[in-house]
């Protein structure tokens, strides 16, 4: 039987965690890797998960009925009726962005951009057309600067022009937001799909009864 001296005097157990411990959990870079990969795959998965809901469905069509019931009532006259389908699809896009509530670039970089019907802006885009002569040579040559690019990077660079605010994210990020950007953009389609259902006439589409653009 031991003596209690040796048992007062024995070291303590250590009760450090051997996760914490562990020589590979911090130092490996390949483990940190994929835990990070695992929580951009869980997080596009929410993401997906967001915008097939269908009570967000639900939500966004209703403010964007509301959002077209007030650009119609505040340009009723046939003088803009061809700025319409313009303000018609920034006004989809904006309830878009709000509704992904911040999270991502893409939504950030529609709630900040001005109105592409703005008359002003309209003009200055007009100014620099006379210039396409000038600079005719280096339009060519950038294209051939283009064509030596490998195929990947020149559909990379096509893909971040697609996404709002992506031009200039690493490719990971980029294949994040365009995931999460494409999820949206379905659930418009579908959201405009039954506003369009509902405007011909047929009935009152899931997610908009009751409602109307008068």
């Amino acid at each position: 039987m031991a003596s209690l001296e040796s048992i007062i005097n024995a070291p303590e157990p250590s009760t450090n965690n051997p996760e914490t411990t562990s020589p590979d959990a911090d130092s490996n870079p390949n483990k940190r890797r994929k835990i990070g990969h695992r929580t951009v795959a869980a997080d596009a998965s929410l993401n997906h998960l967001h915008w097939t809901s269908q009570s967000e469905q639900q939500i966004y069509s209703t403010n964007l009925l509301r959002t077209l019931r007030h650009v119609l009532r505040r340009n009723p006259s046939p003088s803009t009726t061809a700025s319409k389908p313009r303000q018609v699809r920034y006004a989809a896009d904006r309830v878009l962005a709000a509704a992904a509530k911040g999270r991502t670039r893409w939504s950030r970089a529609i709630l900040s951009s001005p109105p592409p019907f703005n008359n002003r802006r309209m003009l200055h885009k007009k100014a620099p057309a006379a210039r396409k002569k000038v600079t005719g040579l280096r339009s060519m040559r950038n294209g051939m600067e283009k064509k030596k690019l490998p195929a990947v990077e020149r559909k990379t660079r096509v893909l971040s022009r697609l996404v709002p605010g992506c031009r200039k994210l690493s490719f990971p990020n980029l294949l994040e937001e365009a995931t999460d950007y494409i999820s949206a953009l379905e659930m418009q389609v579908r959201a405009m799909t039954a506003l369009a259902e509902l405007l011909a006439g047929g009935g009152s589409p899931s997610g908009l009864a009751g409602e109307s653009l008068s």
